[in-house]
């Protein structure tokens, strides 16, 4: 059976996450707030009237005005997808079949595992350092030697949570004779993008998200910043109807209160440096920086530190299999009573002697 399927599917793994009950959950970069109740109530309303035979547009005219707008570019510059993954997956059978795709790992997984789907070479430039420095120079260099059909940038990083400076990204890009995308799926929470410089670089594609700091993970709703000569071509790769009528409802009702979801990302990044003030404390682990909604750390065992965690009830990610991210654990920004529980386990850890930094 296995021989009726490619052997790039057959080597790849399939994306999974273990469920837990009764957890306190930490592990997905998750606003740890629901939608309000009160905009849930006139969401309802809305979605009464929806009428539920009839399909959606192609792409959801609506929403695509709004944001627009709020963005400050034309609507015919946007292009949206059932999450960012879909969009990832969209520009790599685009622009690469069999073709060569750059990263800069660590970084988010899907750049990788998309690419090798359709059979691509990955060039990787790994980032630099102790704290994942920009490798501007290398990939500078690895651009015009290998001349990439594609490559994946992600401002600020994950899983690293480091943020890049625009002008190391922007040398990058104008070097670039391929489509350069830059993943912002985490800028609300560093308060960067390069949305501004967008017209003076024709091959740069931004990647955004509603999961992130709209706390919408569970409508799946990615969107694609680019000149519409690429979205032109883009579209033509998305499946049709890839945005359901009741997911842009969510997303122009979600539009209508970019305040409080403002409010709620400084309480975010006000929680995110009393936690990471905390762990600076612990000599037993290596903290990171960071510039999203998450902290990465690292331990002498991070399978340990994962399984004590999971006896206090707390699911964060462990990141230890990937390349140059040894014994490295991620940890989601919570609500503080949860921030306060992790935080105490981790004192807890600390008492034991279980973990201790990288360079004992």
């Amino acid at each position: 059976m296995k021989n009726l399927f490619r052997r790039e599917i057959r080597q790849s793994k399939a994306y999974e996450l273990k469920a837990f009950s009764r957890i306190i959950k930490l592990n997905q970069n998750e606003l740890p707030t629901d939608f309000p109740q009160e905009f849930k109530t006139e969401l309802f309303k809305k979605l009464q009237k929806l009428e539920f035979n009839r399909y959606p547009l192609i792409q959801p005219l609506t929403l695509q005005k709004k944001l627009a707008q709020d963005l400050k570019v034309e609507p015919n510059q946007l292009l949206f997808s059932n999450g960012s993954n879909v969009m990832i997956q969209a520009l790599v059978l685009a622009t690469a079949n069999r073709g060569k795709v750059l990263i800069a790992p660590p970084t988010f997984g899907v750049y990788e595992s998309e690419a090798k789907l359709l059979g691509n070479k990955i060039i990787t430039v790994p980032l630099e350092g102790k704290t994942f420095q920009f490798p501007k120079q290398k990939l500078i260099k690895k651009l015009k030697e290998e001349k990439p059909n594609l490559c994946f940038l992600c401002n600020p990083n994950a899983p690293t949570g480091n943020l890049f400076s625009r002008e190391d990204l922007s040398e990058v890009i104008q070097t670039a004779k391929c489509l350069v995308v830059l993943d912002e799926a985490y800028c609300q929470f560093s308060k960067e993008s390069l949305l501004p410089d967008l017209e003076k670089y024709p091959n740069l594609v931004i990647l955004r998200t509603f999961s992130k700091g709209f706390g919408l993970g569970g409508i799946r709703l990615g969107y694609t910043i680019a000149h519409e000569q690429i979205i032109d071509q883009l579209k033509k790769v998305l499946l049709p109807f890839c945005i359901s009528a009741v997911t842009e409802i969510i997303a122009v009702e979600a539009l209508k209160h970019q305040k409080y979801f403002k409010r709620q990302i400084d309480i975010i990044i006000k929680e995110r440096n009393r936690v990471y003030q905390e762990l600076e404390k612990l000599e037993s682990i290596e903290c990171f920086p960071s510039s999203t909604n998450f902290i990465l750390f690292r331990a002498k065992d991070a399978k340990v530190c994962f399984n004590l965690l999971l006896k206090h009830h707390v699911l964060i990610r462990d990141f230890s299999h990937y390349p140059g991210l040894r014994n490295c654990l991620r940890v989601s920004i919570g609500l503080p009573k949860e921030n306060d529980v992790f935080i105490k386990a981790m004192k807890n850890f600390e008492k034991l002697g279980k973990v201790i930094s990288i360079d004992e």
